[in-house]
């Protein structure tokens, strides 16, 4: 048997730095360790995260499918869909609007302050005002001017009524024609039929019995006060000629 001896020695430095490094080798696996689970761990999380919104996705998907309500379009369509600069200063335009094509000549863009003047004169005749709430001057026609008469002469039409006098002596400029709706109340007791309803208030009041029954009488009233009146001139006249 051999035996090798050893004259030099190690220091007691050497042992400590070799407990020391044995140390370090030792925590460094550990953390090696605890990184690679943690790895896993995050993998495992991403698939499991995908893996939902792949369901999310296909549920949502059929819904939109059996839904009833209209698909919301996305924002980069919205943004398009608005108006830009541009076509807004066009909308507001006077020049240049749908019938550009068919004018003869293209109007000034300036135009002088007695022109304006004009155009606002007519601008302000068409409507009565803002105090009367933009009240229009309706075109007249026959029928209308008839109907306007009548109203004006409605003390006559009925004389157990009293009507307060009229403001004008001529017929009005401003003025709109509406329609009486009828209360659902009375669809039974006050309502027209549709064989009675008419287009004017001079078609009413001639398919009107009661009115034409009162009319006629007033007529022949007026007619025999004429003829007494006639025939009390004639007399008059009668006696001053038999003087002569």
């Amino acid at each position: 048997m051999n035996f090798v001896i050893d004259t030099i020695g190690e220091s007691v430095n050497n042992d400590e730095q070799r407990n020391e490094s044995a140390h370090n080798s030792f925590i460094n696996e550990l953390f090696k360790d605890y990184e690679n689970s943690l790895a896993v761990q995050n993998v495992r999380k991403s698939e499991g995260n995908t893996i939902v919104q792949e369901i999310l996705y296909d549920l949502k998907r059929d819904y939109n499918k059996h839904s009833r309500r209209t698909p919301v379009p996305p924002s980069n369509f919205q943004e398009l869909e608005k108006e830009t600069e541009i076509t807004k200063i066009l909308n507001k335009s006077r020049v240049l609007t749908s019938e550009f094509e068919k004018l003869h000549a293209i109007p000034p863009i300036q135009e002088s302050d007695k022109k304006l003047k004009y155009l606002r004169k007519i601008d302000r005749a068409k409507t009565k005002g803002e105090k009367w709430f933009g009240l229009p001057a309706t075109e007249m026609t026959e029928e209308i001017k008839h109907d306007l008469e009548i109203l004006q002469m409605r003390s006559v039409l009925d004389p157990k009524r009293f009507y307060k006098k009229n403001d004008l002596k001529v017929l009005p400029k401003y003025f709109q024609v509406g329609k009486v709706i009828d209360s659902p109340l009375d669809y039974y007791n006050n309502r027209l039929v549709k064989k009675q309803r008419k287009n004017t208030l001079v078609d009413e009041l001639l398919a009107d019995a009661e009115f034409n029954k009162y009319n006629k009488r007033k007529y022949k009233e007026i007619i025999d006060e004429k003829q007494k009146n006639h025939y009390k001139a004639w007399r008059q006249a009668k006696k001053l000629k038999k003087r002569k």
